[in-house]
């Protein structure tokens, strides 16, 4: 048994977090579910050192199914940066290689786009559809 009861919390709360960053790694789709119905989880947890979010992971993997997961919360911080000052829509793009994903997901982050019901939009504001 510990010797402070804190410091079991946070080591499974590490531990959890840990397996939630590696199913989103990995794309496990299933998994990345479970995690997110346990009320322990943080969403926008950073990887310790790298700074990477569950949100940077998916989007530099092009995992698409886990994206739309991790989106469909609506509590994921697209304005969060990794250690390098990145936000998940320039992890899509330079690592991901994948433009329309980062460009999703920076029309997300900005309230922007084609990205954003027609209904929360700028008053004014055109898409590239209209």
């Amino acid at each position: 048994m510990a010797n402070n009861p804190g410091q079991a919390d946070d080591a499974e709360r590490r531990r959890l977090h840990a397996a939630f960053l590696e199913a989103v790694n990995i794309g496990d789709v299933d998994k990345v579910r479970q995690s997110l119905a346990n009320p322990a989880i943080d969403i926008n947890y950073a990887e310790p050192g790298t700074g990477l979010t569950p949100l940077h992971i998916a989007a530099g993997r092009n995992a698409v199914a886990v994206l739309r997961l991790l989106l469909a919360t609506e509590r994921c911080d697209l304005g969060m940066k990794d250690a390098q000052g990145r936000t998940a829509a320039i992890v899509a793009v330079t690592v991901g290689r994948n433009p329309a994903v980062g460009r999703y997901l920076a029309d997300l982050q900005h309230g922007a786009g084609i990205a954003v019901p027609a209904q929360r939009r700028r008053p004014g504001e055109q898409t590239d559809s209209g």
